[in-house]
């Protein structure tokens, strides 16, 4: 089965001259800028409010994306054109009035997987739909058989949480408190998630009253039309980047570290074909569908496809559904990329679909090696900690920082969120204030990024105490295979997550470990994968393998491994009394 969302591009329809397209383009970033300050500033989970895993968008009358919300998330936004199909198939257009608001979290109706809700709400102006307001978000608990909601030995998508088919969340701008009350009575600690779904609604409606401004300052058939104008633009400028890569098949392959039923790697294959200004992608040759959560739904799969496309080519320029509309997808049904419902999903959401981007960048690397990175850590590193038989209280989510491959100009970036997320962490002290956690140590790890002429980036490794029992669950990736380098570069160091118990004897988990009980006393060291290097080690100049040795990116024996230098003993040096004094043969 082949999927493709490829679009015409509109022609012969009437252009607002260049100043009016201008002042309202402008004017529709920045009702999305205020949705999403609105509805950072309202949430109740930690999540949302410190981290930031939301995302807003502005679509038109068909669903496609015209304006997504600045350093938002790609693996939710790419998504939202299929998400809001799912949502008209059920309620066409003119089954829509002034007031009504549509929710819903199927990841087999076009959504990500079941912790992420989608809430849209048409805009009327002169008696007919002009858009929608929208807001996906990670809801910290769904329900299920275990707080946190990923379950990850659920052998189907019934077994990980409350889903919900597109619904009418409001009717005529009543609110349906039967369909609440079911949310409520299905999830862990009601009162944030119904604080952020008020969150949610909140955002809408400030949008729409900002779209319904520039209707009446500059006429809703003008608004109209500078809608499809962003989304012709867009296309033009992504037609004219593709055009930059040369023609070809290029081919790659990665894979994921298994899920929570084997180690078994998953294989994900692309075949990325390039004709004149169009892209076609295609995943036939990967893995069948997984047996765990780590299998990617369809709108998972374009989300990380068109952020790689979208991050070579034109990452300068906004992206929306005109950026798509030149890249065909194809995805065999059955598949890791495509699975059949009722497979699992939670894990794929952001497991599977980094490695979903790794592999379409390698597969361009060849074609445009001064623009591919090295490989990311390529995993977002879950960690949920939840006091035992959690009802009302909080459930810590958090996301991990990772490493940036480097690339042909500079080192990979260090402890920061890539490729298809974008969220923050929590606050140390603001975990521990609302989680059984002390966190003993966080810092940067040594040794983790790649070696290479440039460095990969390294990850993050946390150290947490349990101060009650707990229930422990960690959906990574990277504890066995390690991110690629790129024209001889090291891979970046694979993840660890050790365990030590009271009793002081240790246990290595792995990186799809399911709910776990933890005994209080239990210390956690999570420390997540490294990004892969850029070029031969040999040729990085030594005095930034100095400056890395004196900054604890690396230790004396990567020095001498890694890079084939010398490290001697420098009492009169402040950074620690090591300086790398000769140059020799790499290992």
């Amino acid at each position: 089965m082949t999927v493709t969302d490829q679009q015409p591009p509109a022609t012969g329809a009437a252009q607002l001259d260049p100043i009016t397209f201008s002042v309202v383009d402008s004017g529709l970033r920045a009702a999305v800028a205020e949705m999403k300050a609105v509805v950072l500033r309202t949430a109740y989970s930690n999540l949302w409010r410190e981290a930031g895993d939301l995302s807003c968008a502005l679509l038109d009358a068909e669903g496609q994306i015209v304006v997504q919300g600045v350093g938002d998330i790609p693996i939710h936004l790419g998504s939202m054109p299929l998400t809001m199909r799912g949502v008209l198939d059920r309620y066409p257009v003119e089954s829509m009035e002034p007031g009504d608001v549509l929710l819903q979290n199927d990841p087999y109706r076009g959504n990500n997987h079941l912790p992420d809700y989608f809430m849209a709400k048409p805009v009327f102006a002169d008696g007919r739909v002009v858009a929608f307001t929208a807001v996906r978000g990670h809801y910290v608990d769904i329900g299920g058989p275990t707080p946190g909601s990923y379950y990850t030995l659920a052998r189907d998508v019934y077994g990980e949480g409350l889903r919900m088919p597109p619904v009418k969340l409001f009717r005529r701008g009543v609110v349906d408190q039967d369909i609440l009350e079911i949310i409520t009575s299905n999830v862990r600690n009601p009162a944030e998630r119904l604080g952020d779904i008020r969150s949610q609604h909140a955002g809408c409606v400030t949008a729409e009253r900002r779209l319904l401004d520039y209707c009446e300052r500059y006429g809703t058939d003008a608004v109209v039309t500078a809608m499809r104008q962003v989304l012709d633009v867009s296309e033009q400028r992504a037609r004219a980047a593709f055009r930059e890569i040369p023609d070809g098949e290029y081919t790659f392959t990665d894979v994921c570290d298994g899920d929570s039923f084997s180690t078994d790697p998953i294989q994900i294959t692309v075949q990325v074909t390039v004709r004149g200004d169009e892209i076609a992608i295609d995943f036939d040759g990967s893995s069948p569908q997984s047996r765990g959560g780590m299998n990617s739904p369809l709108g998972v799969t374009h989300s990380a496809a068109h952020f790689a496309v979208k991050a070579l080519t034109e990452p300068h320029t906004p992206s929306n559904s005109g950026s798509y509309r030149p890249v065909s997808i194809s995805a065999p049904l059955g598949t890791i990329v495509n699975p059949r419902s009722p497979a699992p999903v939670v894990a794929g959401n952001h497991e599977t679909s980094a490695r979903i981007a790794d592999v379409v960048l390698g597969a361009l690397a060849p074609a445009v090696p001064d623009l591919v990175p090295a490989a990311g850590t390529g995993s977002s590193s879950v960690l949920i900690v939840a006091r035992e038989h959690a009802v009302d209280d909080a459930i810590m989510y958090e996301v991990h920082g990772a490493g940036q491959g480097g690339n042909v100009q500079v080192d990979g970036a260090n402890a920061r969120r890539t490729s298809i997320g974008n969220t923050g962490n929590t606050p140390v002290e603001l975990l521990e204030a609302t989680n059984p956690v002390r966190v003993l140590s966080y810092e940067l790890r040594t040794d983790g990024g790649g070696a290479g002429r440039h460095r990969g980036g390294t990850g993050l490794a946390r150290l947490v105490e349990f101060t009650e029992d707990v229930t422990v669950t960690i959906v990574a990736d990277r504890d066995q295979s390690r991110p690629y380098g790129l024209w001889g570069g090291s891979p970046g160091a694979a993840a660890t997550f050790e365990l030590t118990h009271p009793d002081g004897t240790t246990e290595v988990l792995g990186s799809k470990t399911p709910p776990r009980s933890v005994a209080a006393g239990s210390r956690l060291l999570f420390a997540c994968a490294g990004a892969g290097g850029y070029g031969p080690a040999s040729e990085r100049d030594p005095a930034q393998v100095q400056a890395d040795l004196d900054d604890g990116y690396v230790s004396t024996d990567a020095v001498e491994r890694d890079y084939g230098l010398t490290v001697e003993a420098a009492p009169d040096r402040l950074e620690g009394g090591l300086v790398v004094v000769a140059a020799g043969t790499p290992a």
